[in-house]
């Protein structure tokens, strides 16, 4: 089962017209448990490809983490186990947050704004 990162497309970056990506970082680190499994908070915003810039930053909620490098989201492949499904799907509504922030700023005319 692949897991799809979101399904809101992505607008152009209103100021050069590129692409952009959504992008993740561990914001806070709370702990870990035997397992390994940490407890993490994240920053999630969208960050144009070309010129960088960057949408508004969404916070999520501690979210437990139990293989950093097997997610939606992540380079490494997919979430494989119940565990991990259970995860992304609790990531996916900041990712759609981040999204729906970056194309609200993306569809305003900013030739308008500044001139």
């Amino acid at each position: 089962m692949k897991n799809e990162p979101y399904k809101i497309p992505l607008k152009l970056c209103p100021f050069c017209g590129a692409k952009a990506k959504v992008s993740f970082k561990n914001h806070a680190f709370k702990g870990q448990n035997g397992f390994g499994d940490k407890k993490i908070k994240y920053r999630v915003q969208v960050i144009c490809n070309k010129c960088k810039s960057r949408g508004k930053p969404v916070f999520t909620d501690w979210l437990i983490n139990p293989n950093p490098w097997m997610s939606a989201w992540g380079n490494q492949g997919e979430a494989t186990t119940p565990r991990m499904i259970a995860q992304t799907e609790a990531f996916k509504p900041y990712v759609e947050i981040a999204i729906k922030a970056w194309n609200e700023r993306a569809s305003h005319d900013l030739r308008r704004t500044l001139f």
